[in-house]
């Protein structure tokens, strides 16, 4: 991975400002969901914030595509970061003031962050591709994967401690900053503007454009595959990281509350090395077959999860160490190659859509894998209440095998034509 990108300054600047904007968007949603903890003792309602920031992706996601691509992307995210700037400088202002909030507070709170950032992630994810070349693509990623690590790992422990020293407050007025602080460094970034913007706004153009990037989507067979591939894996594997392994660790495994950190902060070890490997193997390997070879080996060591999880392998064991070490173990090992897939589709994207369109095609990327999430989540979790384990993530593995292996011989003969 070459560090030498960071000497490039609109590329250090839009990394700086990604990873001081995050660590305070991180901070606050940290903070907010111990307040309302604190303040509800239901985790129903803290559930029901969580949702409310899916519900405007997914509704306006496709739509606020089309607008990232009509309108000049840096003015998109200077503005939309200032914006939340102010947002959440006013609720900083109000807090002071009444010093509680509301639940009906934080879900206007929550749901206005959530509308600002349908329109702000999709420009966001163009500046990469339009300021780093094709060729620097998987080390641009790969920098920019080990940033939003950095971001996700510290911001949690700065809140504990700004949270302890004057509560929401602080964390409200650090946010504010945050987001002034990166709106300020974009300014400075030189990004060429692909945008193209009809000579007449109306329903029919918007439609037209609208319908271009979905008939882009479905003529790239490779991005059609790679939707596919994320859609099987959300829909099998997510549920897996997000209901099993925590199922199985605590009520099979019955590990310490200690242990379970332990298991949190390796598995945020795991995002470091993933754009390191990343780098190293794509030089070797086609990221066709990258993505292939890595989802197979999921399935793999998905069953021997099921293996450790049966009652016949613990019963060999005087204690859960051995199973919780090779638990530990394996969900490192797929914290790395999860990774170093999502950098690979990534960059297959970002080379193979034209800048003009990009913003369209991510957005509705997203917006179809995401939708996939919740339906594996009721699924399985009506799955691992009903039948065992084991079969649970047996059956997962099978599903995940059988995707794989649909696309395989699609994947390996688009490569060479799309995957450079």
């Amino acid at each position: 991975m070459k560090i030498v990108l960071l000497k490039d300054k609109d590329f250090l600047l839009l990394m700086l400002g990604k990873l001081v904007s995050l660590i305070g968007s991180d901070m606050q949603s940290f903070a907010l969901s111990l307040y309302v903890l604190k303040i509800t003792g239901s985790a129903t309602k803290f559930a029901s914030v969580l949702s409310i920031t899916i519900i405007p992706k997914l509704i306006l996601g496709p739509i606020a595509g089309v607008f990232t691509d009509w309108l000049d992307r840096k003015k998109i995210i200077v503005c939309f970061d200032f914006l939340n700037g102010v947002i959440i400088g006013i609720y900083a202002i109000l807090f002071n003031f009444t010093g509680e909030l509301t639940m009906t507070s934080i879900y206007f709170l929550v749901f206005i962050l959530s509308l600002t950032s349908v329109v702000f992630q999709p420009a966001i994810s163009t500046v990469i591709p339009s300021i780093v070349k094709k060729d620097h693509l998987i080390d641009a990623n790969g920098i920019n994967s080990i940033v939003m690590s950095i971001g996700s790992l510290v911001a949690p422990m700065i809140a504990g401690i700004l949270m302890g020293m004057n509560g929401m407050l602080i964390i409200f007025w650090v946010n504010s900053i945050s987001f002034m602080l990166s709106a300020t460094s974009e300014v400075f970034i030189r990004i060429p503007n692909y945008n193209k913007m009809p000579n007449k706004i109306s329903f029919k153009a918007f439609k037209r454009d609208f319908v271009e990037g979905i008939r882009y989507i479905k003529n790239t067979k490779i991005i059609v595959v790679f939707i596919s591939i994320v859609i099987i894996v959300n829909f099998a594997f997510n549920p897996l990281f997000n209901i099993g392994i925590v199922f199985i660790c605590k009520e099979v495994l019955k590990i310490s509350d200690f242990q379970y950190g332990v298991m949190q902060t390796v598995l945020v070890v795991s995002m470091f090395i993933a754009p390191i490997l990343c780098g190293y193997i794509s030089k070797k390997i086609s990221i066709g077959k990258i993505v292939f070879y890595n989802i197979f080996f999921i399935c793999i060591l998905s069953l021997f999860i099921a293996i450790i999880s049966t009652e016949s392998f613990r019963s060999m064991f005087c204690s859960n160490m051995v199973p919780f070490i090779l638990i530990l173990s394996i969900c490192f090992v797929v914290g790395v190659i999860l990774g170093i897939i999502n950098i690979s589709v990534g960059v297959v994207v970002q080379k193979n859509v034209s800048l003009d369109k990009l913003g369209r095609v991510n957005t509705v990327m997203t917006t179809g894998t995401m939708s996939i999430i919740p339906m594996g989540m009721m699924f399985f979790g009506f799955l691992y209440d009903t039948i065992p384990v084991w079969l649970c993530v047996t059956i997962s593995a099978i599903i995940m095998f059988a995707g794989i292996i649909t696309f395989k011989n699609t994947l390996f003969e688009t490569e060479k034509e799309y995957v450079k």
